[in-house]
């Protein structure tokens, strides 16, 4: 009976993790849940949480191989999130089939969605190996202005994650609020 019990309990774990992943996976679920504010950070923010790293790009001032390497990094970013949006379809599609059969292939969706997480890590993965080509060939004046960018970004979504914090204290009754990060005035 325990056994039962225990199988019982794993699938549903694994049937409520399927359809949250479904449920991310489908376009035209409302964004609701705890990644639903992150959708809105990761639109065309670069890697390592940069920002929109077209605007360093005059300010960069790149030399012609310089720029041939920012063009590929360019051209890798825009295939691989084209290539991530169409595994993305198919996982979607995936999903739509299976809502109309009797009994779920539990373990044949999660196998397809690892091979659909594994796809696109490598693909993310191309992409960051594409930037650091670019970084590698700036000079140090270059670094710097890239690395300063980076941290007024790390500062800014951290201050984001305080706010929400202090947010998320308040909603949750019972919850301590999140202390306001030193020298601010509550």
């Amino acid at each position: 009976m325990r056994k039962l019990k225990i199988a019982a309990a794993s699938a549903v774990l694994v049937a409520t993790s399927m359809f949250g992943i479904a449920h991310a996976a489908d376009a035209n679920a409302p964004a609701t849940g705890p990644h639903a504010a992150m959708r809105h950070m990761r639109g065309e923010h670069g890697p390592w949480g940069l920002g929109d790293i077209r605007k360093l790009h005059d300010q960069l001032k790149l030399n012609a191989q310089q720029e041939q390497a920012w063009q590929q990094a360019v051209s890798t970013s825009q295939q691989n999130r084209d290539a991530m949006r169409k595994n993305g379809e198919q996982f979607r599609q995936m999903f739509a089939q299976a809502k109309d059969q009797p009994v779920l292939d539990l373990a044949g969706m999660r196998a397809a969605r690892e091979k659909v997480f594994d796809e696109n890590r490598q693909l993310r993965n191309q992409t960051e190996d594409a930037w650091l080509n670019v970084y590698n060939g700036l000079n140090n004046d270059q670094k710097t202005l890239v690395s300063s960018a980076i941290k007024a970004r790390w500062t800014k979504m951290k201050a984001w994650h305080d706010k929400a914090m202090q947010h998320r204290g308040r909603m949750h009754k019972g919850a301590p609020p999140a202390q306001p990060p030193a020298g601010q005035a509550q």
